[in-house]
């Protein structure tokens, strides 16, 4: 297995195109057709921002094909791996606050 189908499946959200796997594998420093070996941590850190950039994205279509990605997944993938790697800033951004509790 390459560590380009690692990160695939790393992802864990649906389809997520072999050159956008590229992308962000290459901006992590990471040779996607490299053996996998086993670091999941590094191809986890790399998932992160790769699922930051599916989340305005909930479909897409072209002429008679369509896919539709289910947000509240992506959000607990991402926010799972924030948690595992210490990413406070995303962790922050995904989960809701109370900003004020009104007294009656």
């Amino acid at each position: 297995m390459t560590k380009k189908e690692a990160f695939l499946e790393v992802v864990q959200v649906g389809s997520v195109e072999e050159s956008t796997a590229q992308i962000y594998l290459l901006a992590s420093k990471i040779n996607g057709d490299d053996e996998y070996t086993g670091d999941l941590a590094e191809l986890e850190k790399c998932a992160i921002p790769c699922l930051q950039s599916l989340l305005p994205v909930t479909s897409q279509g072209e002429g008679a094909w369509s896919e539709g990605r289910n947000v509240e997944g992506i959000k607990q993938r991402l926010l799972l791996l924030a948690q595992q790697h210490g990413y406070k800033d995303i962790i922050r951004q995904l989960t809701p606050t109370i900003k004020r509790i009104r007294k009656w």
